[in-house]
């Protein structure tokens, strides 16, 4: 059986525990591509998905780019992030202190709304 193949669309590097958590899903042997160039719309994410021959991607982008890529039929990974007291943090981030949780696979977005 091929590597698995997930391309990392964020201008963030790969946290060791985010790797780890991919090695554990896909297998040891997953090949993590690092996109870290600023992207236009969701069309172009796809285009340059498809152009790696990835089998999976990683997204970090706004909810609008997210909803796009699931509306041509793509499932990005989403890293699940919780903010956490300097000490615990794995990563800071415009002020804010990190660690990473878990991925999930976004197959939709969805917002409700109501008058005020």
């Amino acid at each position: 059986m091929s590597s698995k193949k997930i391309v990392w669309f964020s201008r963030h590097a790969i946290l060791p525990s985010q790797e780890q958590e991919l090695k554990r899903l896909f297998g040891e042997d997953v090949k993590i591509f690092r996109d870290p160039n600023p992207f236009s719309s969701a069309e172009e994410i796809m285009h340059r998905f498809k152009w790696v021959g990835a089998d999976e991607m990683v997204v970090v982008a706004p909810l609008s780019v997210m909803s796009r890529l699931c509306d041509l039929g793509l499932k990005p990974l989403w890293a699940e992030m919780k903010v956490c007291a300097p000490e615990d943090a794995e990563v800071e981030a415009a002020g804010r202190h990190y660690r990473f949780i878990r991925f999930r696979r976004v197959k939709r977005m969805v917002m409700e709304f109501e008058d005020v």
